[in-house]
């Protein structure tokens, strides 16, 4: 059974709390999908309920186990089995908006030239706030050069939590490689969007498609979780390897990646001979070289 949307769930233990995304999906005003689950290694009977739910929905509900090593390997195996033409990652804790498979849809089907593009994106809604995960784009954003829309994609998510959702072409989710350092169990997940972007467009659209229920959590990296490896390994890939090959990086986005590609490996106690060894560029060796006794001084006065 061929299906236009797969609605992507990685999860781990969140038997007590998936129900709600199930129940988004039932309310789903187009049935043209299918929901893919990737469990994460669960043991609190997410495969039980998950069964239970395969006997009567309406859409199609592919469950699948693995072993228990973090969301990104759910990610990376999880999108090999998505069959839909687009994918839309719903969080076990979150919920979709009755129209938003129908409107994803109807969005992708409006554009010109879709080939030129990776994703259909938009800003989620808060309910416990009753407001949105970032300020409204202006009606010309589509128009503007890629430049302008990142610049403007960052700015209008400040004094938000910039949460956003997309209908993505699977084809493309398979395709490129989720990179996951060896030994870590999670990575941040633009730095598999982020590859993808160097080549293709996003679409941007002030519809909702998602219902994101608020936790406390901090966006940053560095400053919140205790292991920095994730946070070196993310500035390293993209220096290394997003960065050479993406035509709109502009020379500011290497020199925060720089400055804290430092500080992350002061935090991991990584020596500047490890940190020179592990990037490729000469200049980005030189600069993070430079970058080495400020960002040193810096951390010792603030913390």
């Amino acid at each position: 059974m061929s299906v236009s949307v797969s609605i992507f769930t990685p999860t781990y233990n969140r038997a007590h709390i998936l129900g709600r995304a199930y129940q988004s999906l039932l309310t789903q005003t187009c049935k043209d999908f299918e929901w893919v689950i990737a469990d994460d290694g669960s043991t609190d009977g997410t495969a039980d309920l998950v069964e239970s739910w395969q006997k009567d929905a309406p859409f199609p509900i592919r469950y699948f186990q693995f072993p228990h090593r973090g969301k990104p390997y759910a990610m990376r195996d999880g999108f090999q089995k998505c069959q839909g033409t687009y994918l839309y990652e719903l969080d076990s804790d979150d919920e979709m908006v009755p129209t938003a498979v129908e409107r994803g849809l109807a969005l992708w089907a409006s554009l010109d030239h879709p080939e030129e593009y990776h994703d259909v994106n938009a800003w989620g809604w808060i309910p416990e706030r009753n407001q949105p995960t970032g300020a409204p784009f202006p009606d010309n954003i589509n128009q503007l050069s890629i430049p302008k829309q990142r610049a403007l994609n960052r700015k209008l998510s400040k004094g938000y939590c910039g949460e956003q959702r997309s209908f993505r072409k699977t084809s493309h989710c398979k395709e490129y490689p989720f990179p996951i350092p060896e030994g870590l169990t999670f990575i941040p997940e633009n730095i598999f969007w982020d590859q993808i972007y160097c080549d293709y467009k996003r679409y941007y659209t002030n519809e909702f498609f998602m219902l994101y229920h608020w936790q406390e959590q901090s966006d940053s990296l560095l400053k919140t979780v205790k292991d920095a490896r994730p946070a070196y390994h993310y500035y390293l890939y993209h220096l290394n390897r997003i960065y050479p090959r993406d035509p709109y990086a502009t020379r500011a986005n290497r020199l925060r990646a720089q400055i804290r590609l430092c500080y992350a490996a002061r935090r991991c106690r990584y020596s500047p001979g490890q940190v020179f060894r592990d990037l490729r560029s000469p200049l980005d060796k030189v600069l993070c070289g430079l970058f080495s006794l400020p960002v040193f001084l810096a951390q010792k006065i603030y913390p």
